[in-house]
């Protein structure tokens, strides 16, 4: 009987070990293309290939955590468009980066003299507001840490976030009932009349566990792995 508990521990820490080394690989892999996306603008822009350097530079999801790469995201971009002698498309980079980044001081060594002077007349000019949605993304976002399918709700995946609900919450249900139906059949001294019965009521209740770890498992990896709306 011991070695049979032991089993299945050891296939319980097993499972979590792959649930961790999953989402150590999967979250960093994509962060890591926002990182790709950013060196490429970098690199394009300074071989003098402003059109690449522009169209790596999109790719850069305006919604991004990462401070610095929206800030240097907009700054490159306003670079390539001041190179390419589109001073309007210029000047909404350098608002769009002024906005995300209002104690932002251009390098002198890196930035013209000219978009220099063009991004203190912006600062004079714009008012910084906080878009909604970016209020909401920030309000949402470690809702992706929640089970039950709270970060794919956040995200408008509603039939996915229902699943997960659904799934999560009838794996807990049964653990917690098959626990408390086993425990109120033990006796005082801790044994059962019925040992069979009581052997596939915890097989049951270790079932529905991992089922639970497991559903709550990829909904978060899933919740972070994808982007907000």
């Amino acid at each position: 009987m011991g070695k049979y508990y032991d089993k299945r521990r050891y296939a319980g820490i097993t499972f979590c070990l792959f649930v961790f080394l999953t989402a150590l690989f999967y979250c960093p892999k994509i962060a890591m293309t926002e990182e790709n996306y950013l060196g490429q603008g970098i690199t394009y822009y300074e071989y003098g290939d402003y059109d690449n350097s522009i169209k790596s530079l999109k790719q850069i999801n305006e919604f991004t955590e990462a401070k610095k790469n929206k800030t240097l995201m907009h700054l490159y971009l306003a670079l390539d468009y001041y190179a390419k002698g589109m001073s309007d498309s210029m000047n909404i980079e350098l608002k769009a980066l002024y906005r995300s980044d209002p104690d932002f001081t251009p390098n002198p060594v890196i930035v013209p003299p000219s978009v220099i002077s063009a991004y203190n007349e912006v600062k004079q000019h714009t008012t910084i507001t906080i878009p909604a949605t970016v209020k909401e993304n920030e309000r949402n976002y470690w809702l992706r840490a929640v089970p039950f399918g709270a970060g794919q709700f956040a995200k408008g995946e509603n039939k996915k976030g229902t699943v997960l609900l659904i799934a999560e919450a009838a794996a807990l249900a049964a653990n917690v009932s098959t626990y408390y139906i086993r425990q109120s059949k033990k006796n005082p001294d801790g044994s059962y009349n019925n040992v069979s019965w009581a052997k596939n009521m915890q097989d049951v209740q270790l079932t529905a566990f991992w089922l639970f770890v497991g559903t709550a498992s990829y909904g978060i990896i899933d919740a972070f792995a994808g982007r907000l709306p």
